[in-house]
């Protein structure tokens, strides 16, 4: 072994002509034993044989200053690692017992803390008077003074007598501890450094000279693959993956190796090392050695000792090699290892055949997939008790389980950060599949995760204590797969945790969610949604659980929707539980007195398909008319025949004078009214009747767009109308009682006739025009604005495009204060959403308002907020793609007249020949609608019955039909041809309405061809 600094000669047992020292003052220490650890503090030395002996050696100082030396004494224990504060040395067995001599006492007396009597110690490290230990599960304790917050454990304090659970890096799966002075670090698997402690010269590394009493990343060093970290008593140097070192704090004596004296408060890269790749690095008190790969040791920083092992005369600020090359050659050595600490260096060295046997020997931890396999092979045998333990200490511990399924494929893990996990999820699904498909394992996983739940850290130190989150959506996906029926214990208590994260993590788990590949993202959501389903049929309704489990599916959906389809989120539920949820979403939006809110309205709409969002408020709206009607008419049935009456809201109108009549009562009408369900009485015809209304939307809203063409504009094709910009104060009305009848229609469960775009939907639900509303609406304009926006060279101001339009008729300036403002690639994005904005808003901001204020006088504005835009066009004006063989799927038959009935086989052939227009007739002279519902034909089942006629041929007659049941009725026709005949006749669409202007008489079917109930 190579020695240089203070003199350690008289204290090791040499063999005879050993301690030859060169002129930099290397000795050459013939040892009659190798050193496999060695360690030096301020008074003690001590070093392990590769046999496990340890010995300690004392230095005393004189009052006069002199040190001298003591003798080596033996440890009686077999040790693996030790470390040397400035009188303690703490070593660790190999049986992972950890033992503490204090050097002031003789004879030494190795004791063993209590705090560890059940704990398995792998690694310690001392500063000055202060201790860590890390257990075999990633946890680390702290002990000794604390004078600078080198505990870690909060405010200033004393210190702590006995080992204390540094809690805050309790998630971070430690891979290294180090101290040295008063600071000290831990070194996470994916390179992570974490520093507290005395920090005047900048030693932690966070910018700034701050004392921190609680861990704190250097973020300096983030995705930098730190391998290793060594502190100094003022300063730090990190060693990378890829042999970079990077030094931080004092560099009064050039122990930075920058060739300079400053202090850096920030992680520098040591340049002068550059070429050259560092594979050890080793801090003395104010003085750093780096070996590198070709076998070369560098020093720089304070030489008064000679422990930069060369001449006095060279820049200590420099790195530069220590001669011991030439030893090594005389010696046939190679250097092994390098050992700093105090004002001593120590360099020990084997045969080159001995180095490759032990590099080749070297232990290295099982993964996981390793550790699986050993497990399943053994879990029928007499292992089964060590087992469970080896399952228990893995699986309860945030450490272990954090860096158990790392990505290794190009060490991806270490780019982890708060975008990337840095995980392998395909490894993870794999595991806890072989785990679980033996249920004494399966058992035993799911129960230490249970018990590691509570205690996870809401706001670990670092990005990589939140991995187990992501690690435990594939347990739980695992096994729901692998149970029939799952116990969803588990996953309430994760989502419990989950609710514990700061909203800062929970934003880095939704980031992580978002970079995951969509089959992933899936799994984890089906994971879920499963478990909800389970939860929501448990009685009475765990609450909180369910609302826990909502909050993570939310946190997903905000992250992934862009990226997988909505329906992945959609979760099976009964209806008693959406009944019970309006009825607590009513009384809460009534009163504020306390009671429960609502599980799932409105904050959690992504889990509701839309036939569950249409039943909520098909729900309210039929709540609503009852409460606005008188007591004895109240009730809770889910379909009532209305009868005329002051408990309705009556329209009488004349068909000839439709849209006046219905204008004059809805502005006559009180508001409260309007809640009331809906009667519609034409020409004084009292009869009550669903069809009537339908007709009454169906008619009236093609009366509005034709008979008030003022009020509106249409694009190119006129296929699509928009509100005015140039409206009259009695249109401005108008609007009003428009958005009234809009509100009617959908409060009423009627589909209207009303060829408005997306963007009317939108913008009732608060959500803001965009450019490909304008391509929908006009695809001229949208076209000129997409070619703008899509323009990449940088002479678009030379397309004499400028921020003055022409809208509705008129000349608008975009930009008033620069009405000549050229559109450039710079403003080009400004130009298209001031456009957007003008059409969509500005222009028609007054007469939208009335719109708006009408349509909210009827329908509740804020549980419409469950449905996007779409959903809510397609309620109101229906959808217009028809699935006819779902139609005919979904038809019921008479019972007298089956499906081989000859009649029923003659109308489906005739309906088959029907084109596409006369199908819709036909949806419409069905169900009082042309456009299917919003939920499709499969919401509708027709049921045909055959008739019977009392008088005369049933040639002469047309099909009927009894639209608010869908039922159709037909004649006993003699022929196909007949059959064509007469349906076709009776689709015809103005028969109903037209005819019955002339001859209101309601009781021939040859006049009046849709039957009322």
């Amino acid at each position: 072994m190579f020695s240089w600094g203070e003199d350690y000669r008289s204290s090791f047992r040499l063999k005879k002509g050993s301690g030859v020292q060169s002129s930099g003052g290397v000795q050459l220490l013939d040892l009659s034993f190798q050193v496999q650890v060695l360690s030096v503090g301020l008074n003690v030395l001590g070093f392990v044989k590769p046999t496990g002996e340890a010995f300690i050696i004392r230095t005393n100082q004189s009052e006069e200053g002199r040190r001298t030396n003591g003798k080596q004494k033996f440890i009686k224990e077999e040790i693996r690692a030790l470390s040397c504060g400035d009188d303690v040395v703490t070593m660790v067995t190999n049986r992972g017992e950890i033992f503490c001599v204090d050097s002031n006492i003789s004879p030494f007396a190795p004791s063993c803390p209590v705090a560890f009597s059940h704990l398995t110690v792998t690694q310690v490290a001392c500063g000055k008077q202060h201790s860590l230990a890390m257990t075999k599960d990633g946890q680390v304790y702290t002990w000794g003074l604390d004078s600078r917050g080198q505990l870690g454990l909060g405010e200033r304090n004393s210190g702590a007598g006995s080992p204390q659970h540094l809690r805050s890096v309790s998630s971070i799966p430690v891979v290294r501890i180090s101290a040295g002075g008063d600071q000290s670090f831990v070194l996470s698997v994916s390179g992570g450094v974490f520093g507290w402690g005395r920090n005047d010269r900048g030693q932690l590394g966070l910018g700034d000279t701050a004392d921190r009493h609680t861990p704190a990343a250097v973020e300096h060093l983030n995705r930098k693959t730190a391998v290793r970290v060594s502190c100094g008593e003022e300063h730090t140097a990190v060693l990378t993956k890829g042999g970079a070192v990077f030094t931080f704090g004092s560099g009064r004596y050039g122990q930075l190796g920058h060739n300079s004296s400053q202090d850096e408060l920030r992680p520098r890269l040591v340049a002068e090392l550059w070429g050259a790749k560092v594979t050890e690095i080793a801090c003395g008190r104010f003085h750093t050695l780096v070996r590198t790969d070709s076998m070369k040791v560098y020093s720089f920083g304070r030489n008064d000792q000679q422990q930069l092992g060369r001449g006095e005369d060279s820049p200590p600020s420099v790195p530069l090699p220590v001669p011991l090359q030439q030893l090594c050659a005389t010696s046939g050595l190679v250097i092994e290892n390098i050992f700093a600490g105090g004002d001593s260096s120590f360099a020990t060295c084997v045969h080159k055949k001995d180095l490759c046997r032990r590099l080749k020997n070297d232990e290295t931890p099982p993964s996981v997939e390793n550790m699986v396999d050993t497990w399943i092979s053994g879990c029928d045998s007499k292992l089964l008790k060590k087992i469970k333990k080896e399952i228990h200490e893995t699986f309860s511990s945030a450490s272990c389980m954090n860096r158990s399924f790392l990505s290794q494929s190009k060490d991806k893990h270490f780019q982890t950060s708060p975008d990337y996990p840095g995980l392998d999820f395909s490894l993870a699904q794999s595991v806890f599949k072989k785990l679980l498909k033996k249920e004494v394992l399966s058992t035993e996983v799911q129960a230490a995760v249970v018990q590691l739940l509570p205690a996870l850290d809401g706001n670990p130190v670092g990005v990589e204590g939140l991995r187990v989150f992501l690690v435990l959506n594939e347990l739980l996906h695992v096994i729901q797969k692998l149970k029939k029926q799952p116990n969803t214990r588990l996953a309430e208590e994760v989502a419990a945790a989950v609710q514990k994260l700061s909203p800062e993590n929970l934003q880095i788990i939704g980031s992580w969610w978002a970079s995951l590949p969509s089959a992933v993202m899936i799994r984890h959501v089906k994971a879920w949604r499963s478990a909800l389903s389970v939860v929501l049929h448990i009685w009475p309704v765990p609450r909180r659980s369910i609302r826990n489990m909502l909050l993570v599916l939310r946190d997903m959906y905000n992250a992934c929707k862009k990226k997988i389809p909505e329906k992945t989120f959609y979760v099976e539920m009964d209806q008693i539980i959406l009944q019970e949820d309006l009825q607590l979403w009513r009384a809460a939006s009534k009163t504020k007195d306390g009671n429960p809110p609502p599980l799932i309205l409105c904050d959690f709409r992504f889990v509701l398909d839309l036939k569950l969002k249409k039943l909520i408020f098909d729900n309210n709206s039929l709540i609503t008319q009852r409460e606005h009607q008188t007591p004895q008419q109240m009730g809770f049935y889910l379909r009532w025949i209305p009868q005329a009456g002051p408990d309705y809201f009556c329209l009488n109108v004349k068909r000839a004078s439709l849209l006046e009549d219905s204008f004059l009562q809805l502005a006559a009408a009180p508001l409260s009214d309007l809640r009331k369900p809906l009667v519609v009485h034409f020409d004084e015809d009292s009869k009550v009747t669903d069809v009537y209304k339908r007709d009454f939307f169906h008619h009236l809203f093609l009366r509005i767009v034709s008979d008030k063409p003022e009020m509106f504009m249409f694009n190119d094709s006129e296929t699509l109308v928009w509100f005015s910009s140039e409206a009259s104060e009695e249109n401005v009305v108008n609007f009003y009682l428009f958005g009234v009848l809009c509100g009617l229609a959908l409060y009423n469960n009627s589909i209207v006739h009303m060829s408005f775009p997306l963007v009317l939907f939108k913008k009732l639900l608060d959500v803001e025009p965009t450019l490909e509303d304008m391509i929908e609406f006009s695809e001229a304009v949208g076209g000129s604005l997409k070619y703008i926006l899509d323009y990449e060279d940088d002479d678009l101001e030379d397309q004499d495009f400028t921020f003055k339009i022409h809208w509705d008729g008129m000349d608008v300036d975009l930009d008033p204060q620069d009405p000549q403002k050229a559109v450039t690639s710079q403003n080009k994005k400004q130009f298209i959403d001031a456009y957007v904005n003008y059409a969509f808003n500005t222009s028609v901001e007054k007469v939208f308002q009335e719109f708006q204020r009408g349509f909210f006088q009827v329908c509740d504005q804020r549980l419409l907020k469950l449905f996007h835009p779409h959903e809510l066009q397609g309620m109101l004006v229906g959808e217009a793609v028809y699935d006819w063989e779902v139609l005919r799927q979904n038809t019921r038959y008479g019972w007298d007249c089956p499906l081989t009935h000859p009649t029923i086989q003659m109308f489906w052939e005739v309906f088959d020949e029907l084109n596409e227009e006369k199908r819709k007739d036909f949806l419409w002279f069905l169900t009082g609608f042309r456009r299917a519902p919003v939920l499709g034909l499969k919401q509708i089942q027709m049921e045909i019955q055959v008739t019977q006629i009392q008088s005369g041929s049933p040639d002469q007659h047309f099909p009927e039909s009894l639209t608010c049941h869908s039922t159709l009725l037909l004649p006993l026709y003699s022929t196909k041809e007949v059959m064509r005949d007469r349906l076709t006749e009776a689709l015809k669409p103005e028969r109903g309405f037209m005819r019955a202007e002339q001859d209101p008489d309601p009781g021939s079917s040859v006049i009046l061809t849709q039957e009322q109930y």
